[in-house]
């Protein structure tokens, strides 16, 4: 289906990114293990979804949305089919499945993960 599970905020100093959101909204942030500069967000309790302020060596869009998909090989075909274009390599995320990045036809940077 595509439905979106996380969303990703990019900054060029993260501490400061994290403190601001901190102190307006109420965020809670830790560092990942998996990635320098990644720091994983609980966003509160209720409906919603909660996300990530990371560094903007990894990405420069400054907002990514991102995507649960049953089937990541099928859908990067698809992807490619309707015009997009994946950007970088699939990886594992231990506890989290596969993830990679893939670009619409107009150039936005979207997040998949699925199996």
């Amino acid at each position: 289906m595509g439905r979106i599970i996380h969303v990703e905020l990019t900054a060029t100093d993260t501490a400061r990114a994290a403190a601001f959101y901190a102190e307006v909204f109420g965020w809670e942030t830790e560092p990942s293990p998996f990635a320098d500069e990644y720091l994983v967000a609980t966003t509160g309790t209720g409906e919603g979804i909660d996300g990530a302020i990371m560094g903007r060596g990894y990405q420069e869009q400054v907002t990514i949305a991102w995507l649960q998909v049953d089937d990541l090989d099928a859908t990067l075909t698809a992807v490619r089919e309707a015009g997009g274009s994946v950007a970088g390599d699939v990886q594992e995320i231990p506890g989290q499945g596969r993830v990679v990045y893939v670009r619409d036809p107009e150039g936005t940077l979207v997040g998949l993960r699925g199996q």
